[in-house]
């Protein structure tokens, strides 16, 4: 690839080989985590066998809480390296600190650090010092140092950009989010760039309804810390926007992207969601219990569809489907069914920027104003426009952040943009057309790949831990049916996120250990037990 011997050089201790998180350890905690400490240790084929020494010595996951706090008793203090998160105790005027590794049990913080570093009041991965003070029997937090990457400024990185072309930009954005760019069109890799959107410009929200195993969350959970997913369950204005129980932000408030993933399962059954919802996405700002709090998180509503054509938001949710008053305040609507689905040849195993980097990078990039002028064509409305100029400036910041695009290039931009906001437009149309009178052609284009319900043996087994692979070939030597759905994200009743093997139906499996609400299997478990489970 042409990008590659330019990697090094444009940007020197920021680079790393994407082959080297294909290590098993690796995979038991975040990709901007892993990428954040190999980039520590040199970035090279030698910082392998030093985070993997690191996380042996640091991370103990949970299950393991008995452990830990015998060490604890024996020793006084340990350093770990664990997901951080911080409850308010307003009973006790107190903050308490939750952590995997300790299950249950609480340890105590001091009230700077969530002035010092608020992602903690909902998880940031870290490490930290624990002691344990055997006149209280009490554990405290006594340090801790997050994994997340700040820029002091933006030079270094446009300097950096300056060296490529845009080609050769495109394609090493999308290596750097672990994406292999020879196999896409250049159609395809400016559909990736939208999905990336988000982190760039602020109050950009879009919807993608497309086939399963496309990897629609893939980008935005593995590329920044400031991303938060949501997937299914409830949702409440608590949640969200302002608890004024223990006067704390919601989610909106502090990320810089929300994702509502598995969309059709969120459970929209307060009325008063909707409207506020509604309101921040007009204006970037909102009103609760008297206070009125601006915010610039973008929104991603995600959700699978299995044919392109309109209304795809008939998969939506009670509360979302058909209301053209929230269908209007989207921006654009990506073609879901244009992603290749993930498969080992998607994934790229050669050099790219550190994902903590690019994502501070990106964060910066987030407060500044790129404005072209732009030929939009009559009888747009002014959300229209404000959603076309969205687009635009989210990717010019992508594709040229120094500023220096050519003037032919902002067409084809605008050209994309219009694009996903008339397959917005279709959707609202559909529901209501006197309000929104059809105008030009509505999608999918000719060609459309239609998916088939449910995913194959084959792609299950692509996308598994090497040594849940037997087990699987197992089930399906069996006769069992392929699953309904690969590994997913699913929350867990603390509200961290933790990763399936598999799911049939609404019944998951989950690895061993992993506190996941289902059949928990290791790599030996007989075919038999999960037959039993499953009911077939």
């Amino acid at each position: 690839m042409s990008f590659v011997k330019k990697a090094l050089q444009a940007f020197p201790g920021q680079v790393v080989e994407k082959r080297l998180l294909q290590d098993a350890l690796f995979h038991r905690v975040p990709r901007f985590v892993v990428e954040y400490l190999l980039a520590k240790a040199g970035g090279g084929p030698e910082a392998v066998e030093k985070v993997r020494r690191l996380l042996e010595e640091r991370y103990i996951g949970p299950g393991h809480q008995e452990w830990l706090k015998d060490q604890l008793l024996r020793k006084g203090r340990l350093v770990l390296i664990d997901r951080l998160e911080v409850k308010v105790d307003l009973a006790t005027a107190s903050y308490q600190a939750r952590l995997p590794s300790l299950g249950e049990y609480t340890a105590d913080v001091d009230p700077s650090l969530p002035e010092r570093h608020p992602g903690v009041l909902y998880g940031l991965w870290g490490t930290l010092e624990l002691s344990y003070e055997a006149g209280t029997g009490r554990v405290r937090i006594r340090q801790f140092i997050p994994f997340q990457a700040s820029l002091t400024s933006l030079d270094p990185f446009l300097r950096g950009r300056a060296a490529f072309s845009e080609e050769e930009w495109t394609d090493f954005l999308l290596a750097s989010v672990g994406l292999n760019p020879e196999p896409l069109t250049p159609r395809q890799k400016l559909l990736y760039l939208a999905r990336m959107a988000p982190l760039v410009e602020p109050n950009l929200h879009l919807l993608e309804l497309g086939p399963r195993q496309t990897g629609k969350t893939y980008l935005l959970r593995n590329l920044s810390p400031e991303a938060h997913v949501i997937s299914g369950g409830k949702v409440s204005p608590a949640v969200l926007y302002y608890d004024l129980r223990i006067r704390k932000p919601g989610l909106i408030p502090t990320y810089q992207v929300l994702v509502f993933d598995e969309v059709a399962h969120t459970a929209w059954e307060d009325p008063s969601i909707l409207s506020i919802l509604k309101d921040y996405m007009e204006s970037g700002q909102f009103s609760r219990g008297g206070r009125t709090l601006v915010a610039e998180a973008s929104l991603v509503f995600l959700g699978n569809a299995d044919r392109p054509e309109p209304p795809l938001t008939r998969v939506l949710p009670q509360g979302l489907k058909g209301d053209t008053a929230f269908l209007d305040r989207i921006h654009g609507l990506l073609p879901g069914h244009e992603f290749p689905k993930i498969s080992p040849e998607l994934l790229y195993q050669g050099p790219g920027l550190v994902v903590d980097y690019l994502s501070a990078a990106l964060k910066r990039l987030r407060s500044l104003g790129f404005d072209p002028e732009l030929a939009l064509p009559p009888g747009l409305t002014q959300r229209d426009v404000r959603a076309v100029r969205k687009w635009v400036s989210a990717l010019l910041k992508l594709l040229y952040p120094n500023r220096d695009w050519p003037e032919s290039r902002v067409q084809p931009l605008t050209e994309l943009a219009l694009e996903l906001r008339q397959r917005v437009y279709c959707e609202m149309s559909y529901y209501n057309r006197e309000e929104f009178p059809p105008r030009g052609p509505c999608p999918p284009k000719p060609g459309a790949v239609l998916s088939e319900e449910g995913v194959t043996w084959e792609e299950v087994l692509t996308l598994l831990d090497e040594a849940y692979v037997p087990l699987f070939r197992a089930l399906q030597e069996a006769g069992l049916p392929p699953p309904t759905e690969g590994p997913e994200d699913v929350p867990t009743a603390h509200g961290e996120m933790i990763q399936s093997l598999a799911r049939w139906g609404e019944k998951r499996l989950f690895p061993k250990g992993s506190g996941g609400e289902g059949l928990e299997v290791e790599p030996d478990t007989p075919v038999e037990r999960i037959r039993a489970f499953l009911g077939i």
